[in-house]
């Protein structure tokens, strides 16, 4: 039973979100006005980006500090906006329709609903955080330190608390985001850290749940009632399998555990932890408190083109299930519950964009206001999409293009909708002029970001793929769920239509296919080209046998990396064809996707009398349905060929970013297939596929949810103890309480930090490797430090000097006996506090420590003094 202080905690956390909701209710209803609910499930999350923006954006410009008061203010001004846009809206539409009051009392059910699901959602994970409330190991100190740091910082952007004396370089809105919420409860950031978790849960389930309801209420024919129970099933389904629910990982951990196939099997799956002969006599490993299910985001096992497996090297395949599990709050689990709302607002885009038009004639100042003017043009449309896709890359910016693909995908349908389908100059024009839109718009909206960060990206920023490619056993691990309901439905689609269109759809997955081809070989070549990255090509040419001629001196040899990239290439080449599962099942369902599409937009001749009329056209949402599964279907096909670059060096993070997104993708397509399919089972083939697609789908989706009820049992019993202990700890949403049980001395000096110091003073702490248990003062309180995690400040600046130049200089600070020595360098980094704990003690010695007690002490106890240094101040 958690503590009644934290009950009420979690209390006022939800009813901060209730207050942000209303607040941009009036706005949500007029906006989401053409889907069935009326975006009844984002209000929240169109509320906190509202209210973030503004207290962002006029803080950022110096109008207001990083306060309370001005989120109020911010607040009053989203009411204010929110009830002016609706008032327009009324007057926009005549009074033609509903007002929001009679709305609500007609459909309260739907709001009831959906506010019920979401106080589930949150309730059930404040009770799994509380179980493994720990914010140490991975890199939630990494993920406090900047929480902490957008609480304390005087302005924006916030202080870098573990490089002092520079502004955050990371997409952090999500951290201010979470940090307004807690200062709106009233919650200190030990406990909201924790609830943040909680409500990025309930968030992403309820907007997961809001996606899918809109999707197949409207996926009907024409003159057909609403499908609301089959919906409101599929939406709750949603609320589970696509943030909570596992992969198939755990379906072989039962498996494997319990003595079910032969030892030749698992070798041949090799997927390490489970790749060796079972032994049923030996515990389940998902019964313990190890991490087993840290396996589930890691299934594929990498080679090189020679057959030589890497040693450590394994694709992050991370899904949201796994992320809430862990328990990190990342920009990607920050940035998950607007994924779901950037979906929702391109389905939006699919059915209201159809008289929009931008051309080049559009372009002059006076046309271009005169036609986003227009009330078919869907101005306020077209401007919240720039506020959401520029949060989005301010919250995870790998998410932006992705879903600016999904919207300009939408708005191509719409065109295609009204039009017919086509593709032309005029279009592309169109799409072109939209695309320039949203970016300078999102660009500018966040202007104040973009001027700041930096990013570890280097040229080129893709490289080819020179990997043997995914098995496509691992890749159907991670996906099976949701492309087993799309390949249904695809396949169904396709025997509708007696695979009519064959020719269009094989040229869009040859397409694909080539083009990605001729992507690996382009950058290829310019890696090999190159003469600092030649040498990549050169070892892999060694290691496949080949002897390529001497590289000419010069920064580039284009002739020489053509030649390299030729000798690898049949290589290359057996290695695809060796396991080309993974490429031919995305660029078939690529292809089949695009054979509908042109069925769904081709004008259907009127029957011949007296025939009876054909079956309507498919309605509006299956095109947006196809369009989700051809996006997921891009990203997890891509890093087959090429991966972006950064600090890691291969394609793991890549496929972590992409494959995260895949899993939104095709999780939302599957339930809506699955809906189709239920509406027109009594076509050809419809009973069919509706039983294997929904059968198959439950299937897995009961096993997939063994995965969080294992996984969450396993993090209690290692944070708890067993059950049975006398000694196990409490319940607690307390983050910080694992460091009173084991460090009470420095938990009770990182508390009179947080109680005692304000402003944003420097203090100096120990500095070590990443994923350690240093640079824990500034995670802790927010107060920058000197040095943190040097390791990250690389992968979040690039190439900079400054960790390299500060660590040092930290040692020589504390390990200098003569306290005048080193008063240069404390005055350079502007010092207030040194802290000197356990850990300063293990990592210098104690040779250099006593010259502080020349200093005033400002906290001390057993193991822990903070000395305070006033900058400038000689000391004899």
């Amino acid at each position: 039973m958690l503590p009644l202080s934290e009950i009420f905690a979690a209390v006022r956390w939800w009813a901060a979100l209730m207050g942000l909701g209303l607040a941009a209710l009036p706005f949500t209803w007029t906006l989401f006005r053409r889907l069935p609910d009326r975006g009844c499930a984002f209000t929240k999350l169109v509320g906190l980006l509202l209210v973030s923006y503004l207290f962002w954006i006029l803080g950022s410009l110096g109008l207001w500090g990083n306060q309370v008061g001005g989120i109020l203010a911010a607040l009053l001004g989203v009411v204010a906006f929110a009830f002016w846009f609706y008032r327009r809206g009324r007057l926009a539409d005549g009074d033609g329709g509903p007002t929001l009051a009679a709305w609500l009392r007609e459909n309260w059910h739907q709001a009831l609903l959906t506010e019920l699901l979401f106080a589930a959602l949150f309730g059930l994970w404040v009770w799994v955080r509380a179980q493994n409330p720990s914010i140490t190991a991975t890199e939630k100190p990494m993920e406090f330190a900047f929480l902490n740091a957008a609480a304390r910082s005087p302005a924006f952007p916030p202080l870098d608390p573990w490089l002092s004396g520079f502004g955050i370089s990371y997409y952090y809105f999500g951290y201010v985001m979470t940090a307004l919420i807690a200062r709106l409860a009233l919650v200190p950031t030990p406990l909201a850290f924790n609830l943040g978790i909680a409500w990025l849960a309930a968030g992403a389930g309820t907007a997961a749940f809001g996606l899918v309801y809109n999707l197949v209420a409207h996926m009907r024919r024409p003159a057909a009632a609403p499908p609301r129970r089959l919906a409101i099933t599929l939406g709750l389904i949603a609320a589970l399998a696509l943030p909570i629910a596992g992969n198939q990982q755990i379906t072989l951990e039962l498996l494997h555990a319990n003595g079910i196939g032969s030892a030749t099997f698992w070798e041949w799956l090799n997927v390490r932890d489970i790749n060796t002969p079972p032994n049923p006599e030996a515990a389940p490993r998902y019964t313990g408190s190890g991490w087993w299910w840290w396996r589930a985001s890691r299934p594929i096992h990498e080679h090189h083109l020679s057959g030589r497996a890497e040693p450590g090297l394994e694709p992050i395949a991370e899904f949201p299930g796994f992320s809430f599990v862990l328990g990190d709050m990342h920009p990607h689990v920050l940035a998950l519950p607007f994924a779901f709302l950037s979906l929702a607002l391109a389905a939006v885009w699919s059915l209201e964009s159809g008289g929009l038009r931008l051309a080049p004639a559009d372009l002059g100042t006076r046309r271009l206001l005169a036609a986003l003017n227009n009330p078919r043009s869907r101005l306020p449309l077209l401007a919240f999409t720039m506020l959401l896709l520029g949060g989005l890359s301010f919250l995870n910016t790998w998410d932006v293009l992705i879903h600016l693909f999904v919207v300009l995908g939408a708005f191509v349908l719409a065109q295609w909708g009204a039009q017919g389908w086509r593709w032309n100059g005029r279009l592309l024009q169109q799409v072109v002029i939209l695309a320039g839109l949203l970016v300078a718009g999102a660009a500018l909206l966040y202007l104040p970001f973009y001027l700041g960060f930096r990013s570890q990206a280097g040229a080129p920023y893709l490289l080819p793929m020179l990997m043997r490619p995914t098995r496509l056993p691992h890749f159907l691990i991670i996906f099976a769920m949701p492309l087993w309901a799309i390949g249904a439905l695809l396949v169904t689609l396709g025997a509708r239509q007696r695979l009519r269109h064959w020719r269009l759809g094989l040229g869009a997955a040859a397409g694909v296919v080539g083009g990605l081809l001729l992507l690996l070989l382009l950058f290829g070549w310019i890696v090999a080209s190159g003469a600092e990255t030649a040498g990549r090509v050169a070892g892999l040419a060694g290691e496949l046998g080949l002897v390529l001629p001497p590289r000419p001196e010069g920064l580039v040899a284009p002739i020489w990396g053509a030649q390299a990239v030729a000798a690898i290439l049949p290589a290359l080449l057996r290695g695809r064809l060796a396991y080309p599962g993974v490429t031919l099942l995305l660029a078939a369902f690529i292809g089949l996707a695009v054979m509908a599409w042109r069925r769904c937009f081709t004008p259907q001749p009127p029957p011949p009398r007296p025939l009876a009329p054909s079956p309507p056209r498919p309605a509006s949402f299956l095109p947006f349905t196809l369009l989700l599964v051809v996006t997921g279907a891009l990203l997890t096909l891509a890093p087959e060929f090429v991966y972006l670059r950064d600090n890691f060096g291969f394609r793991l993070n890549t496929i972590f970013k992409f494959y995260y997104q895949g899993w939104v993708m095709f999780g939302a397509a599957a339930l809506a297939a699955i809906g189709y399919l239920w509406q027109t089972r009594e076509e050809v083939g419809g009973k069919l596929a509706t039983a294997v697609a929904g059968s198959g789908y439950l299937l897995m989706f009961a096993l997939a949810l063994l995965f969080p009820f294992f996984a969450v049992n396993s993090r209690a019993v290692e944070y708890r103890g067993p059950q049975t202990a006398e000694t196990r700890q409490p319940a607690t949403l307390d983050g910080l309480a694992y460091l009173h049980r084991f460090n009470p001395d420095e938990y009770a000096a990182v508390n009179w930090l947080r109680e005692n110091v304000g402003g944003a003073p420097v203090i100096l702490e120990a500095v070590g490797g990443q994923y350690s248990g240093y640079a824990r003062i500034a995670a802790n309180t927010g107060l920058p430090t000197v040095l943190g995690w040097p390791g990250h400040q690389y992968q979040w600046r690039g190439d900079t000097a400054e960790p390299a130049l500060r660590e040092p200089a930290v040692r020589e600070i504390y390990t200098q006996r003569d306290l005048r020595s080193v008063a240069g360098l404390l005055d350079r980094y502007a010092v207030a506090y040194i802290y000197v704990g356990n850990l300063e003690r293990e990592t210098y010695g104690l040779q250099g420590l006593d010259k502080f007690e020349q200093l005033d002490a400002a906290f001390q106890n057993g193991s822990v003094a903070i000395y305070i240094w006033t900058p400038g101040v000689s000391r004899d």
